[in-house]
């Protein structure tokens, strides 16, 4: 479980703080959509955080000039307009998304020959579609993912007790002591080799819930390349178009 503490700021630099009793030890996380978030676990001294912030100045500046180089050249979506298409590259599949004006409360959504999405209703209310599309996304997040984790657990014998699909702000996935498994739907997005390592990730927790040695031999066993595909989840936000991460 993590926690946002209130917004912050060292001069020029604002930043959130999270508390995460995953976390080992302090650790910086950009990304467009939430900005600067020091990640910190329990019990760790706030007093250190500024000073943190001040000695990594030149790497957080770095990436915010990335991020604004991506806007101009138009590299990422960062923008929150409604999609005209989807590719959800984690499952192999691109849709391209219509929008029906009907005088009706809501907004449907339903798939039309296997490769367009055509949302009817109150198609002018974009929170109303955001959150049909969302639910699109979680259904096909349970009817793709879910079936690609479970065949991965039967093919390493690893036990899963449950399988839940959520849109989850900060993490890709998570394990309870029970042996359930959450995935976040913005993997649909990922490429396939990013979905595979993080459904490892969580399946490896089934027998370590910690990220000891033991833990890490576990993932490796598994996932050979598990450090590259690791480093590439770092700037993995990338592969998510805005309007799946804006908040509503």
């Amino acid at each position: 479980m993590s926690k946002d503490g209130p917004g912050q700021t060292l001069q020029d630099i604002s930043y959130t703080v999270r508390v995460s009793r995953r976390a080992r030890y302090a650790r910086l996380k950009i990304s467009p959509h939430e900005g600067l978030v020091i990640v910190v676990p329990e019990g760790f001294d706030r007093k250190l955080i500024p000073g943190i912030v001040e000695s990594r100045r030149a790497w957080i500046t770095k990436v915010r000039l990335s991020f604004d180089r991506r806007r101009v050249s138009g590299v990422s979506d960062t923008g929150a307009e409604l999609p005209s298409s989807i590719d959800l590259a984690g499952i192999g599949e691109s849709w391209r998304v219509s929008y029906r004006n009907e005088p009706r409360p809501g907004v449907s959504v339903r798939e039309s020959g296997g490769e367009e999405l055509v949302l009817a209703g109150a198609v002018h209310d974009h929170a109303l579609c955001r959150s049909a599309l969302e639910g699109w996304l979680k259904r096909r997040a349970r009817a793709k993912l879910e079936p690609q984790l479970m065949r991965l657990a039967s093919i390493h014998d690893f036990k899963v007790s449950a399988v839940s699909i959520r849109k989850q702000k900060s993490r890709w996935g998570s394990c309870s002591s029970r042996g359930t498994i959450s995935l976040n739907l913005k993997l649909l997005f990922l490429p396939p080799l990013l979905v595979r390592y993080i459904m490892i990730h969580e399946l490896c927790h089934t027998l370590h819930m910690n990220h000891s040695v033991r833990y890490w031999k576990s993932v490796a066993r598994y996932d050979p390349d598990f450090a590259v595909h690791d480093r590439e989840m770092r700037h993995a936000w990338r592969f998510v178009p805005a309007w799946v991460s804006r908040p509503d």
